[in-house]
């Protein structure tokens, strides 16, 4: 009896995967527009791609703007004496801060343009707040965000950043914006 040889896995042709797709059914998946696109999928796109320094909307968050380095530090100070821990509270300044703002999109890929151009598309006052940001970084300011899902926590962001000279204060819900000091 001659030895039968053992089929390999590059030998064996595989015309359907583990959920019984064809390959060219699976090209077409692969390769179908985007139905949907959310902040939150782009998100994910972004974090798997290596992207995940953009920031495409501060969902509720509330951010001011402090211009001195000692106000920025006693604010840290006092959100952390408030409550509020490392994972809520953010910090963003100078070349670093606007590149994760990245107002055009340019810097981060299709995905990052798409997300803007949809921004502008639909009231672009999330692109004229991004933009102020990014000029308050690049201008050596402290941009502070702190998560706030709860109005009394939103009060309390704010009399903290107000305390220590913060300006341009607003809180960003998945849909609105909310000046709480201009």
């Amino acid at each position: 009896m001659a030895p039968t040889s053992r089929p390999t896995i590059d030998s064996v042709k595989r015309p359907h995967d583990a959920k019984g797709h064809s390959d060219k059914k699976r090209r077409q998946r692969d390769t179908a527009p985007m139905s949907r696109l959310t902040i939150d999928s782009i998100k994910r796109l972004h974090d798997a791609k290596g992207y995940s320094d953009f920031i495409p909307y501060p969902t509720n968050k509330v951010i001011g703007i402090i211009d001195d380095a000692g106000d920025a530090q006693a604010a840290l100070h006092d959100l952390k004496a408030a409550g509020f821990t490392a994972k809520q509270v953010r910090v963003l300044t100078g070349k670093e801060g606007a590149h994760r703002l990245d107002v055009k999109g340019d810097e981060h890929g299709p995905l990052a343009r798409i997300v803007r151009s949809t921004q502008r598309l639909l009231g672009d006052y999330e692109i004229q707040h991004a933009t102020r940001h990014e000029q308050e970084l690049l201008a050596g300011h402290f941009g502070i965000g702190i998560k706030a899902h709860y109005k009394e926590d939103r009060d309390k962001a704010r009399q903290i950043l107000k305390a220590h000279h913060g300006h341009f204060i607003n809180f960003y819900s998945p849909w609105t914006m909310e000046s709480l000091d201009p």
